[in-house]
């Protein structure tokens, strides 16, 4: 399964609550194994084996090893991971023939003998924060163009999180070049979330700021990737370049924020993230309950974040049949269905041309959609939404909403759809997602 092209939601519920106009979310944890870092991953492994490479040692956070381990796995290349002092989590996450014990190594020459290591077994290294940075801001680069392409070169602001700055510097790489080919009407302002202690990125700020009440990160824990960090210190350069040119700030929260965050994101959109990735929007909530959130569109980049609610794309009838799918399709409509003979055309034509999609949470369907295709490029949208339901107990939970959004998706926008006249609720509902009423359908009956 190929990593990217995520879902980028836009976050009504969470809009209100904070009473900001335009609020996307772009999910990154709807990469395969969870993580921003699959991006990284999936091409780390593509070019491991472009140099030959059966064997990969690969050290950093535990997101970045296991995106790494899923793409490894794909590919049969072996993986060895290095367990330095104080990283009692990865014996107790990996196997012990997995593991290489270097907790003798001091935290400044952790690079150095990794490179020692990778050499004598004749392995490609992947150690973050260190090698391989340029194809890490590259592939990265990929995610803003993702947002910038849905949003049709209309954002005003992005949030991202605060680590070694690849981030950062791929934001503003795309936006600048955007930029100077006339694409953007405006330059979005790049915000990054780093904790209250901060990092090397967070500490140059504060410096080339003179914010003296800020605080300098002095723990333990972010010894390595500080001494990465002013290694090389063209990205250091780079990252603070991409937030002080585009009038943006680097934003400290605590870790009371973090989980006021992660709670009041589940509690509106339905989305679930960790605390520690949460970083990027715990200080989009914290500068818009200071007020300092301006009218326009903002785009929150949320490392793992995933929606609750699991969206199947199913391709035949092996794992639902069709008989379940009319079922569905007619129960959850209730008063909206139209004739079995009808529905089973419809799901029929989606499977072989459209696309049908099942909504579950907890290994339960809970909505479904038939989307099918109309064989036209021009006259009318290619793609047609013929039903879409769930189940009683899922209103109001976001289960229609994920199903339309991912519609859109799939259908590149060019999607339309039927809304009887008196279902008022419904015609508001797909005016919220950009459908607008165009014409009134009449179907000849002949005459009485």
């Amino acid at each position: 399964m190929r990593s990217g092209y995520t879902p980028l939601l836009r976050a009504r519920k969470l809009e209100k609550e904070l009473g900001v106009k335009e609020i996307f979310l772009k999910l990154e944890g709807q990469n395969p194994s969870g993580h921003k870092h699959d991006r990284i991953a999936e091409v780390l492994i593509k070019d491991a084996l472009a140099h030959q490479h059966k064997r990969i040692i690969v050290n950093g956070s535990r997101t970045y090893i296991e995106g790494i381990r899923h793409y490894a796995d794909l590919e049969s290349v072996e993986i060895l991971i290095p367990i330095f002092k104080n990283e009692r989590w990865k014996s107790a996450k990996y196997p012990k023939d997995m593991l290489i014990d270097l907790k003798t190594i001091k935290a400044n020459e952790r690079n150095d003998v990794l490179m020692q290591v990778a050499h004598e077994k004749k392995a490609y290294l992947a150690a973050e924060g260190y090698t391989n940075t340029h194809i890490s801001q590259m592939v990265l680069e990929q995610l803003t163009q993702e947002i910038v392409s849905k949003l049709k070169n209309n954002v005003d602001s992005i949030y991202t999180q605060l680590g070694y700055g690849y981030t950062l510097t791929s934001i503003y790489n795309v936006l600048l070049k955007k930029w100077m080919n006339n694409d953007l009407e405006t330059f979005p302002k790049v915000f990054s979330g780093t904790w209250e202690k901060g990092n090397t990125i967070f500490d140059e700020y504060i410096k080339l700021h003179h914010l003296k009440d800020a605080p300098i990160s002095t723990d333990e824990n972010v010894e390595s990737i500080q001494h990465q960090m002013l290694m090389d210190k063209k990205l250091l350069e780079e990252s603070l370049r991409a937030v002080s040119e585009t009038a943006g700030d680097i934003i400290s929260v605590s870790k009371d924020d973090l989980k006021k965050a992660v709670k009041l994101l589940k509690k509106t959109e339905h989305i679930q993230m960790s605390e520690t990735e949460a970083y990027a929007l715990a200080s989009f909530i914290k500068r818009a309950k200071e007020g300092k959130i301006e009218d326009g569109r903002h785009v929150i980049i949320l490392n793992d974040g995933k929606s609750l609610v699991t969206i199947t794309n199913i391709q035949d009838f092996d794992e639902v049949t069709k008989e379940e799918l009319i079922n569905y399709t007619k129960t959850w409509l209730a008063q909206y269905s139209d004739s079995t003979l009808e529905t089973q055309d419809a799901i029929q034509n989606a499977i072989d041309r459209g696309f049908v999609l099942l909504a579950s949470r907890n290994g339960n369907y809970e909505g479904v959609c038939i989307v099918v295709n109309t064989g036209f490029d021009e006259f009318i949208p290619s793609y047609h939404l013929a039903y879409i339901g769930t189940h009683e107990t899922s209103k109001g939970r976001g289960v229609g909403s994920e199903l339309i959004q991912r519609a859109i998706d799939l259908s590149g926008g060019s999607l339309s759809l039927h809304v009887d006249l008196d279902n008022k609720g419904a015609k508001k509902l797909y005016e919220k997602y950009g459908f607008k009423h165009v014409y009134n359908r009449m179907i000849y009956y002949g005459i009485e």
